[in-house]
């Protein structure tokens, strides 16, 4: 299930909130987390600090391959 989130939090008042975040991805103007909620892992895509894509996925792995994926849709590229 991926969602186009209309809130504008930024990735710092996430962070300090919960220490659990796993970075995925971070290239300006993009950063990616997720999150191990135990039933799911949460992530979160930021355009210059600004929430613009969310969604939940069953493992870190599958967090991984859709952020790329969503990155991929905004034309980023994840290869280093």
């Amino acid at each position: 299930m991926i969602a186009m989130a209309n809130e504008s939090k930024s990735p710092q008042a996430h962070l300090s909130a919960n220490a659990e975040l796993t970075k995925l991805y971070d290239t300006q103007p993009y950063t990616a987390y997720t999150e191990d909620l135990e039933f799911m892992w949460r992530w979160t895509i930021y355009q210059d600090h600004k929430l613009v894509q969310e969604g939940c996925s069953l493992t870190l792995d599958a967090s991984r391959r859709a952020v790329n994926h969503v990155l991929a849709f905004f034309n980023v590229s994840t290869q280093k």
